[in-house]
């Protein structure tokens, strides 16, 4: 009798390593399209002011590094910020995320960034190199890093005969959103100031600061900063450290009020301030007599002939020493 062979069912021969191969295909170009999604945000992040797009000169986008990253490249970058006024431009832009992490990112900027401020004063930084680091959530950036190398900085004053220079060995700037607050910390290395208009003869020195902005933490995610808004925050220390020539640190809560007036409880800390005294005379002669009454002051109030500290009273600019008033500083 004749036999029949039942039918050969063709989805069930399709291998399982084919399926397999298939599944990572797929996953990978999820994956990919993400991670290239996640470079253009983040390169508009770092070529646009908050809150707007990246220029024209932006539109054009090179992926490359395929296939663990991919690498988005701006050619060069310029915007005017439409809060401040600041004239900006860059040199190439790129921004780099990972296919196994697109939301961690890295970017690099060419020198020289120039930029122009609406009071006509000019800037022109250089550098040797930049090193970053940012990364988020699908809500936007949450933490960012950038260390930079061999730093030299050239400021021009709109009234200024001549122009400012500054140099620094080593600088870096760390941001992270803390909730709805955003925490700042930055320090620089080897400085050095250099000018022709006034006679100052700084040593080399260092700077750090410490410091938190209230409510500013959805900056980073790309929230608008509103011209003229109130700033407020808590200084925990801004310090510029001579080395042995002295330090001279600050400290303590503050406000600035949509007219820019200053309001806060600023501690001064003063560590060897016989040697910060001699340092600051020699590098500004004029003030001279006001540096000598400063240090009379703090030497009266010295529990051990090295250090001292004061704490200043700032209500709308006029600022006070306990009862004693001491000047108004100007809007800010």
């Amino acid at each position: 009798m004749p036999t029949y062979s039942e039918p050969v069912n063709r989805r069930r021969r399709f291998p399982w390593w084919a399926k397999l191969i298939l599944l990572v295909v797929v996953l990978y170009g999820g994956a990919l399209y993400f991670a290239a999604h996640q470079a253009r945000v983040y390169l508009n992040a770092v070529v646009a002011p908050p809150g707007t797009n990246a220029p024209d000169s932006c539109a054009e986008y090179d992926f490359t590094g395929l296939p663990a990253r991919v690498s988005a490249v701006c050619k060069s970058a310029k915007f005017v910020d439409p809060v401040t006024g600041i004239d900006l431009s860059t040199g190439t832009v790129r921004t780099t995320t990972f296919v196994h992490d697109p939301l961690h990112a890295t970017f690099s900027i060419a020198s020289p960034v120039k930029a122009k401020f609406a009071n006509g004063l000019t800037t022109d930084t250089n550098w040797q190199n930049l090193d970053s680091d940012i990364g988020g959530d699908l809500t936007g950036i949450t933490h960012g890093l950038v260390q930079i190398g061999k730093i030299d900085s050239t400021v021009t004053l709109p009234s200024g005969p001549t122009p400012l220079k500054i140099t620094s060995d080593h600088a870096e700037l760390n941001v992270r959103q803390n909730g709805p607050d955003l925490d700042i910390s930055s320090r620089s290395e080897g400085s050095k100031v250099e000018t022709g208009f006034i006679p100052v003869n700084l040593p080399v020195f260092s700077t750090s600061l410490e410091a938190t902005l209230d409510g500013r933490g959805n900056v980073l995610s790309g929230a608008p900063i509103v011209a003229g808004e109130a700033i407020q925050g808590d200084i925990k220390r801004l310090a510029i450290n001579f080395g042995s020539n002295g330090t001279l640190a600050v400290s303590g809560p503050f406000r600035i009020a949509e007219n820019g007036l200053l309001t806060g409880d600023l501690t001064i800390d003063v560590e060897n301030y016989a040697a910060l005294q001699a340092t600051l005379s020699k590098s500004f002669p004029r003030a001279t007599t006001i540096i000598d009454t400063a240090s009379i002051l703090l030497k009266s109030l010295s529990a051990d002939g090295k250090t001292g500290k004061v704490t200043l009273n700032i209500r709308d600019g006029r600022v006070q020493l306990g009862i004693i008033p001491l000047g108004v500083i100007p809007p800010l």
